[in-house]
């Protein structure tokens, strides 16, 4: 298998983290992106420019993050992260859609702080932020169901905070948030996460 690999992207992170939980990291050969001309996409493999993208040994092309995540849980060994079916499914995949949606609305404010000047949008920016926090409360309040579980979507929380570190360190979303802030002290400490960490 051959994934399309940028080291600073927290949705390759997430694939990164699953393979390692499910022992299928030596199956996989890292293939740099081209950062070239990033507003012409960065992975010809995806139809969308986007990375990651997971080319399987039959020449298959998976693309989206949770896609790839989903197939590697599916073959690889370790804990299940992703629940077979009914209300445990829908929770954990409900917790994936706010983490994944805080990491694009992080990820968006960074590329909009880097378009050509007069494109960007401050009130736009404000409103991604303003989701970011949304989520970060919400956590928040949820933190002490998420326990030493990982899932598919404690992952995507796990990789969404690092984010906000990496990206946003200045905005310190530990503050008035204790339960959270002790959780992924925890959480970030287990080998697939401090491996996988952005430099």
């Amino acid at each position: 298998m051959k994934l399309c690999y940028s080291a600073l992207s927290p949705f390759v992170r997430k694939v990164r983290i699953t393979a390692i939980e499910k022992h299928l990291m030596d199956e996989i050969e890292i293939v740099e992106s081209d950062h070239s001309d990033m507003f012409k996409g960065i992975n010809p493999a995806n139809p969308l420019g986007k990375v990651p993208s997971l080319t399987l040994d039959t020449s298959d092309v998976l693309f989206d993050s949770f896609v790839i995540c989903e197939y590697l849980d599916s073959v690889g060994s370790g804990p299940t992260l992703f629940p077979a079916s009914g209300l445990e499914r829908a929770r954990v995949l409900t917790l994936h859609a706010m983490a994944n949606g805080m990491t694009d609305a992080a990820y968006q404010r960074r590329i909009d702080s880097i378009m050509p000047e007069g494109e960007g949008s401050p009130s736009w920016n404000n409103r991604l932020k303003l989701a970011m926090e949304s989520c970060l409360d919400e956590m928040e309040k949820q933190a002490d169901g998420y326990g030493e579980t990982v899932n598919i979507g404690t992952i995507a929380v796990g990789c969404a905070l690092g984010y906000h570190d990496f990206r946003f360190g200045a905005e310190q979303w530990r503050n008035n948030r204790p339960k959270l802030a002790a959780w992924y002290e925890k959480f970030s400490a287990r080998p697939s996460l401090a491996q996988t960490a952005p430099a």
